[in-house]
C-alpha cells in the first residue's frame, strides 16, 4: 500500500467503486494519524475529479446484488450502511430487467433445487434472509408448493 494516502485511495477506486463512508473508514484504519478535516479534504478531493461518487457505488452494488438474487430491502439495508439515501438511488432499482416478484420466484426455484426436501417454512425464511417482502415471497412459495 501507498504511504501517501491520497495515492491509498486512488488504488482502491482502481479496483472497484467505493462509498465515501467506506473509504473513510479504510482512511481511519490505514492513516490513523490523520484527522478528521484532513481526511474530509481528501474525499472531498476524490468527489471534484470525479473519482469517487456515492450514486455510482449505489449504482453498482444495486446492480450486483440484483444479479445476486437479493431483495430490494436487503439491497437498501446495505446501501445504509454505506450511508446511502435510498430515495436517491432508487431508480436504479427500476432498471433491472426482472421484477421483484420475478426474481423472488427464481431465487426460490434455485434454491428448492438444492434441498432434498424443502418444505414451505425454510422457504419463507430463506426468501426473508435474501430481503423479499411478504407479498412476494408468499406468491414464489405458494407457486413451488402447491
Amino acid at each position: 500500500m501507498a504511504n501517501n494516502p491520497f495515492d491509498s485511495l486512488i488504488n482502491r477506486l482502481a479496483r472497484r467503486e467505493h462509498s465515501r463512508v467506506e473509504l473513510d473508514r479504510k482512511l481511519q484504519t490505514v492513516h490513523p494519524e490523520l484527522s478528521q478535516e484532513e481526511r474530509v479534504q481528501l474525499l472531498d478531493r476524490l468527489v471534484e475529479l470525479n473519482l469517487q461518487s456515492d450514486t455510482r457505488f449505489a449504482e453498482m452494488l444495486i446492480r450486483s446484488r440484483l444479479q445476486r438474487g437479493q431483495g430490494r430491502r436487503r439491497i437498501e439495508q446495505e446501501l445504509g450502511q454505506h450511508a446511502i439515501d435510498v430515495g436517491e438511488v432508487a431508480e436504479h432499482f427500476d432498471e433491472a430487467d426482472v421484477s421483484e416478484s420475478e426474481r423472488c420466484y427464481a431465487a426460490l426455484e434455485k434454491w428448492v433445487r438444492s434441498k432434498k426436501d424443502p418444505n414451505r417454512e425454510k422457504a419463507f425464511r430463506f426468501l426473508a434472509s435474501r430481503g423479499f417482502n411478504f407479498s412476494d415471497a408468499t406468491e414464489a412459495v405458494n407457486a413451488i408448493f402447491r
